[in-house]
């Protein structure tokens, strides 16, 4: 009787111990949380699966690196962004006429060791772009800048020929605060829309809670020259390319096959140009009188 009394036990034993275990909150951590706004609406896409609209928020979501795509009209944004258990990341994004015009940011925190002030570390497109923080001058980036008190803090990043970026978010003892930044291009004559005072959000080191939104300074809409396109009636030889809609009703013509290269002119959608070479991301086209630009294929049909 004895010799089945001790496996008996052994038994109760494992499995008490397993109960103790998988209770224990050492095991428990808590979510990840992402916060997702754009201007305008935008379809917010998590994984290549489509999840809804902005804004858009969840406060379950597992840890690691996730892709985020916004899709609106025939723009489409996307990035990784890490998430970290028991925080919240930040996506705000703001669509121009083209990916060149539109800017955003995306603000992750990661634990510290130091509980009695934060860290900021800052990238951004362009590289080398300026920041300042509360009105000081930080250095360029890629930048990290220790030391700093919690509480909020005005972030403004800039480059030439390049739009200002303002971010006023919040400092987190014992957490880094990262951010990544896209510039918007600020070529002559650009039109800029005002954006509602939604603003980007600010990330908390809570989970399952999202940050309150925080307004972002208007911007100005300034003139825009007129179009210069020149329609077509019918389909020209092959190649050629149609533009397609645009969010602003009007695509730039380009010098240069760049995001920094000077406007030439304004082409609007359904008119057709003679297709002259191409580049990754980019069509060259004859336009008016034999003048030749380059536009985004982004916004462009080709024929050939």
């Amino acid at each position: 009787m004895k010799k089945f009394i001790l496996p008996v036990l052994v038994i109760m034993l494992v499995i008490v111990l397993a109960i103790i275990i998988f209770k224990s909150p050492l095991l428990k951590q808590a979510n990840a949380g992402l916060q997702v706004n754009s201007i305008p609406q935008a379809s917010v896409y998590l994984d290549n699966k489509e999840v809804g609209k902005t804004p858009y928020e969840e406060a379950k979501l597992t840890s690691g690196e996730k892709t985020v795509k916004l899709v609106l009209s025939t723009i489409q944004w996307e990035a990784k962004v890490k998430l970290n258990n028991g925080t919240v990341a930040v996506v705000s994004y703001e669509f121009g006429a083209d990916l060149d015009q539109s800017t955003g940011e995306i603000i992750t925190l990661e634990p510290s060791t130091n509980k009695k002030s934060s860290s900021l570390t800052v990238v951004s497109q362009p590289d080398s772009s300026v920041v300042k923080v509360d009105g000081e001058t930080k250095g360029f980036t890629p930048v990290l800048i220790e030391n700093l008190s919690t509480g909020q803090h005005e972030i403004v990043v800039s480059a030439p020929d390049f739009k200002d970026r303002t971010i006023t978010t919040k400092f987190f003892g014992g957490f880094k605060t990262m951010i990544n930044v896209k510039l918007a291009s600020a070529a002559e004559g650009q039109l800029t829309p005002t954006p509602e005072p939604s603003g980007p959000l600010t990330p908390t080191p809570t989970s399952g809670k999202i940050g309150k939104a925080t307004p972002t300074p208007s911007t100005t809409l300034r003139a825009s020259p007129t179009p210069t396109g020149k329609t077509t009636p019918t389909p020209l030889p092959k190649p050629y390319v149609k533009i397609l809609d645009t969010p602003t009703g009007w695509l730039r013509v380009r010098m240069e096959p760049s995001l920094t290269a000077s406007e030439a002119a304004r082409v609007n959608p359904g008119e057709q140009y003679s297709l002259l070479d191409q580049q990754t991301g980019w069509y060259q086209i004859s336009y008016d009188t034999n003048k030749e630009g380059w536009i985004s294929s982004q916004y462009a049909q080709k024929f050939e």
